[in-house]
């Protein structure tokens, strides 16, 4: 037969391409679920572009079977790491956040090498079939694929929500799928909405100094300071039953990843396609301490990153991640007791703690729960986010007490960027944070001031709320004439195009009311 070389390539790349699927289901349970409507048309899929693929000159084939198998393994090890699939909006995040995803890819080292160690032994395996079937060779087939990756996407773009990565599709259509639908919203992005410019009053000097702590990836849920089974907030519980001062309720992030939620705070800003507050910068926090005379400090165990720039040029004294000789959050309490506070002080305290891999930022002296990467995935996961609430825990009631003995008249904020998610049963087994859910988002917020009480008598905060309590605190008052009671939870791009949660809340509860993705 004249193309039987081509026909058993295709059958074998065939096999190549979807095991790996059956296999994770097997580690994973539900990873793939087999469907009458999907099942038989992507495994035709598959072998019409194994059989493509056939065709090619040798140097080409290669070339085109690690893109696809490269497109099935980011799947698995993206699904791996968060145990949910790849959507279209985490895309942004390899542009913007991609030291923190090789940071965070050391918790899963093993699945990684095991990843790439497959991949290298299948680009083998293809050459030998190659050279085993002989197949016959159409060296402008490659036009042919590139075509229809071309084309793709606007076949997409009528059947958005038929195409979302999910476990009925095999993983490098998932990988595909999400790049394709990102692109769409690239080529033909949301319109733009128009809003109610804010209003901004200056009420009077501010209090004379004001803290702002914000965490990293810390869910109120897992403090037992909140209630949660588990004994790492043991500072905090003590300032909790024996200071009158020490006020602190739940609260809701802004966003769902560092760069937009962190923006998205210290701009004030309530409505996610409300770009045209970040252009006039008149809610900036910084800059309003500024202009009422504080001296403003921004010191930061994180990257700076071109998404706070705006937020930094009103600091006058910063410091961030690539300023410290060591990497621990002790370096910032270390920074504080150096202000002088001679006069009014506006300090941000951007923590580290709590962002995965959780151990390498949290002192081995933190270290109460055991693990290691070769026990159960939850278990490490767990253990070793405790141990970082742990450090986080010394953390803020160091800068309390610091505070307490040797300053009068200032008040202390806290509240994490966003939460992080550990795979428990409320979070659906999902893990890690800038997904559009509500699992990671339930942030704490903390209050402390010797002088300046505050009467945290709510169920429920957000971050909206906390930044027009600190404004005030600072000596403004923000209206927002668009406000009424609904907020909102922001993607991962700051001008909402990467989707978002309007909510409300209602008798103690959080109720949403719509999810747009």
């Amino acid at each position: 037969m004249r193309y039987s070389g081509n026909l058993i390539f295709a059958l074998f790349f065939t096999i190549f391409m979807l095991l790996p699927d059956f296999i994770a289901d097997i580690w994973w349970k539900n990873y793939y679920i087999i469907t009458s409507k999907n099942t038989l048309k992507e495994i035709v899929i598959t072998f019409v572009i194994g059989l493509l693929i056939s065709f090619l000159p040798k140097k080409q084939k290669l070339f085109w079977g690690l893109f696809f198998i490269a497109l099935s393994f980011i799947q698995i090890g993206y699904f791996g790491f968060y145990r949910t699939y790849l959507p279209p909006y985490q895309i942004n995040l390899l542009f913007s956040e991609y030291k923190d995803i090789l940071d965070s890819m050391k918790s899963i080292i093993f699945l990684v090498l095991f990843l790439i160690f497959a991949l290298i032994a299948l680009l083998f395996i293809l050459n030998f079939f190659h050279h085993k079937t002989k197949p016959k060779i159409f060296k402008y087939t490659s036009l042919i694929i590139l075509s229809i990756l071309l084309i793709l996407p606007f076949i997409m773009a009528k059947k958005k929500a038929v195409y979302m990565p999910n476990a009925t599709h095999f993983s490098y259509l998932n990988t595909l799928f999400a790049t394709d639908l990102w692109l769409i919203n690239k080529l033909f992005p949301h319109k733009s909405k128009k809003y109610k410019p804010y209003t901004v009053k200056k009420i009077d000097g501010g209090k004379p100094i004001v803290i702002m702590i914000m965490g990293e990836s810390l869910n109120y849920k897992r403090m037992g300071l909140y209630g949660w089974d588990v004994n790492n907030t043991p500072n905090l519980d003590k300032l909790a039953k024996t200071d009158k001062n020490f006020e602190f309720a739940r609260a809701i992030s802004g966003g769902v990843n560092t760069p937009v939620s962190i923006v998205t705070f210290f701009n004030v800003k309530r409505e996610p396609q409300n770009t045209e507050l970040l252009l006039t910068q008149k809610t900036n926090l910084l800059k309003l301490a500024k202009q009422n005379g504080y001296k403003t400090y921004w010191l930061s165990m994180q990257e700076e990153g071109t998404s706070i720039s705006s937020l930094l040029n009103y600091a006058d004294y910063k410091k961030t991640r690539k300023d410290f000789k060591k990497q621990y959050d002790d370096e910032l309490l270390k920074e504080l007791k150096k202000i002088p506070f001679d006069k009014k002080t506006f300090v941000i305290l951007h923590l580290r703690a709590n962002h995965s891999p959780y151990e390498e930022y949290t002192p081995k002296k933190f270290y109460k729960w055991k693990f290691n990467y070769d026990e159960d995935y939850h278990l490490y996961k767990t253990h070793s986010y405790y141990n970082s609430v742990l450090y986080v825990d010394y953390l803020i009631s160091s800068i309390i007490n610091y505070m307490k003995k040797n300053r009068k008249n200032f008040v202390i904020y806290y509240t994490s960027d966003h939460a992080e998610m550990l795979g428990f049963p409320d979070e659906n087994g999902k893990y890690g944070h800038s997904q559009l859910t509500f699992g990671d988002t339930y942030v704490p917020f903390i209050y402390y001031s010797d002088k300046f009480h505050k009467d945290l008598n709510k169920t429920y905060y957000n971050h909206y709320e906390i930044g027009k309590i600190l404004a005030k605190d600072l000596g403004y008052e923000i209206t927002n004439p668009n406000e009424d009671d609904t907020f909102y939870i922001n993607g991962v791009s700051i001008d909402g195009s990467s989707g978002y949660i309007q909510y409300k809340f209602k008798n103690n509860k959080i109720i949403k009311i719509k999810d747009k993705n």
